[in-house]
């Protein structure tokens, strides 16, 4: 019986879930279910390397609940969790939907139900229902799917998990129900449960406004600080102008050191920390308070003491000296991990050997348990690279990045230049056209591991060693990098610190890997390599098509075949050449569904009608197609599939 006035805590997993009869249910009040699909995969590859790793445990973090009042089994109410708790429900449909015989996939249903449900949406009932092989539902057409901001993500994730687990599952090397297994009893979290006589309304809205819980890096940095002794203040401000990431390097810097001479400083005159510009008054005051635990939320909002429109709590660290403008970038990873890459490159430059962890943002604290038993001058050391490599990571790495009035941001670079204004000088940053980098990294932001991001260790290891490269010379550098990193034999970790390192990993020959597009392996093909083909038609393309010049490269996670497996009018190509690369084109599962089981001249009807190309090599192979009198047959699958490894040859030769 829980206690009516405290907060119960729980551990769980899929497997107790199951064996309790656990259900979960989404109130009302809650936001639609709002992971794309490029969180889902993170997470779902990040667990996949720690099954493959063979680390025992895998922590997805906390939830929130309440027990939900019903007089069949025990049901909570996520009041906090949802987007971690909603996704591990959707790994579970999956695994049920492709048929994969485990105790993962029966998580999925609890009775003739979905153990998920959504207060008051019947329709999201039916789409998980109708995944999961209850027939009794019915799965919500395309169109409503797509007008509903309760089923879309849910949908496009559920069609993504769905094809990562049937690629996984068709790997003689991969053991998918080992791996089922794993999820289903190593994957845990923290449940806390509130007491029912607590006014749920309230506490959300409190904790949407509230701090809540000390951070890894906030702890990482006591620890730290801790071990210096002579200029805290000045070291702390470092940290700080590093830490803010939702605003650019030189505006931290600005409020940060409001004494140095901004009229006379260019942008280039930050690549590194100078004491002769920026001077910090030591006596400056440094304090480690953070923001309101749980626990002590949950007194407040019971004792009536926190109000439903309760103001931010800030941080009395510091922090509070860099005021957040009107944010419009976003950084492609979190400070954790842009702490992490900077330790690998110090590590490089002191000649150490790499991490032992594996390289993730939940991993920081075991990261950085080397540098905290070196001395302090060797942690001013590496506060002082971390300055260089936010200076690069800023200059160079895309960001997301709001322009114009476009609903959404995207991956962009910025030019930057000085104004003067009533007699001050500004540094300004303006987006720029998209270029060659920006399309590059995007093929890596969107592929690969992304809970590592291995491919930032060895570029801005190369850039902080090179720090007035211009343009032409970075994206040659970034090429130079992915295209090892693409061909090795050793890990991603191994060959990124190699890189790093000014060394040349393990590879593969590119004839020898010629040998793998040969093979019909459907959707089992790497969807990194789509991606580069992406790329690669992108910058030899004709720029004065329209089409062509805007089009971005973005998260596709759903392989189609052009022609279909179940084409419309019974259609059938054989098997080695329905799965055949030149069959075969990434998109999203919301363009993978309007293709649908067309054929391929209908097909290519629709891709005609689009504003904008849903892919690039969905056109070269229609302009393939063309030129064989519309017939899709065996000499248009090999001719396209031709060209495209021609064009990777010569880049990669």
């Amino acid at each position: 019986m829980l206690n009516e006035q405290t907060v119960q805590t729980e551990l769980l997993t899929l497997k107790q879930v199951s064996e309790r009869m656990l259900g979960f249910i989404i109130p009302s009040y809650q936001r639609p279910y709002v992971w794309k699909e490029e969180d889902v995969v993170k997470l779902f590859g990040d667990i996949e390397n720690a099954f493959e790793a063979k680390e025992q445990h895998y922590f997805i973090g906390s939830a929130l609940s309440a027990v939900h009042p019903t007089t069949d089994n025990l049901v909570y109410e996520l009041i906090d969790g949802q987007q971690r708790i909603t996704t591990m429900m959707l790994i579970s449909v999956a695994f049920k939907s492709a048929k994969i015989a485990t105790p993962l996939a029966n998580v999925a249903i609890l009775g003739n139900q979905p153990r998920l449900s959504f207060a008051i949406r019947e329709s999201v009932r039916n789409l998980l229902g109708s995944y999961a092989g209850l027939e009794h539902l019915s799965k919500p057409g395309i169109d409503v799917i797509n007008k509903d901001p309760y089923l879309k993500h849910l949908y496009s994730n559920l069609e993504v998990l769905k094809q990562r687990v049937e690629t996984l599952a068709s790997k003689q090397s991969f053991d998918i129900k080992s791996f089922a297994d794993y999820i289903y009893s190593k994957v845990s979290w923290v449940n806390n449960i509130v007491p029912d006589v607590l006014d749920l309304n309230r506490l959300f809205a409190s904790m949407n406004t509230a701090g809540i819980q000390l951070e890894p890096v906030d702890l990482l940095k006591a620890k730290l600080f801790k071990l210096i002794n002579t200029e805290k203040a000045l070291y702390n401000k470092i940290w700080q102008a590093c830490e803010h990431t939702n605003n650019y390097f030189e505006r931290n810097l600005k409020q940060l050191f409001p004494d140095a001479d901004w009229n006379a400083l260019k942008f280039e005159d930050l690549s590194q920390f100078s004491r002769e510009i920026f001077r910090s008054e030591n006596n400056s005051t440094f304090n480690n308070q953070t923001s309101t635990t749980l626990a002590e939320l949950f007194a407040q909002v019971q004792a009536g003491d926190k109000p439903t429109n309760a103001e931010d709590v800030k941080a009395k660290d510091g922090t509070d000296e860099i005021e957040d403008e009107t944010v419009y970038c976003r950084s492609i990873v979190g400070f954790e991990l842009l702490l992490i890459h900077s330790l690998r490159i110090f590590c490089a430059q002191q000649g150490w050997s790499d991490l032992s962890p594996r390289i993730k943002a939940a991993n920081l604290m075991a990261c950085f348990d080397g540098l905290l038993s070196q001395s302090e001058e060797t942690i001013k050391a590496f506060l002082l690279l971390l300055w260089q490599v936010r200076f690069q990571f800023d200059k160079w790495v895309v960001k997301w990045v709001e322009h114009d009035d476009n609903e959404d941001p995207m991956l962009r670079l910025t030019t930057i230049s000085r104004s003067n204004s009533s007699g001050n000088y500004y540094i300004n940053r303006t987006a720029t056209e998209l270029n060659e980098l920006v399309q590059l990294q995007a093929v890596l932001n969107f592929t690969g591991d992304r809970s590592a991001h291995y491919w930032l260790t060895a570029l801005l290891a190369k850039l902080v060693s090179n720090p007035n490269l211009k343009y032409s010379s970075v994206l040659a550098v970034l090429e130079q990098l992915d295209n090892p990193l693409s061909l090795t034999t050793n890990t991603q970790k191994e060959a990124s610190f190699s890189l790093a390192k000014g060394l040349t990993p393990a590879l593969t020959d590119w004839q020898t890997y010629l040998t793998y597009f040969t093979e019909p392996k459907g959707t089992s093909f790497e969807h990194y390599w789509f991606q580069k083909l992406e790329y690669l038609l992108w910058k030899h393309g004709d720029k004065t098509d329209s089409n062509l010049r805007s089009y971005r490269i973005t998260s596709k996670n759903s392989l189609e075949h052009v022609h279909p497996q179940h084409e419309e009018y019974k259609n059938t190509l054989p098997k080695e050449l329905l799965d055949a690369f030149g069959n075969l084109v990434l998109l999203s599962p919301g363009e993978n569904s309007s293709y649908s089981n067309q054929t391929v001249l209908k097909k290519k009807a629709d891709f005609a009608s689009k504003p904008r190309y849903d892919s690039l090599k969905l056109k070269a192979l229609f302009d393939t197609y063309a030129k064989m009198a519309n017939q899709w047959d065996e000499v248009g699958i090999k001719q396209h599939q031709a060209d495209m490894l021609g064009l990777l040859e010569q880049h990669y030769q």
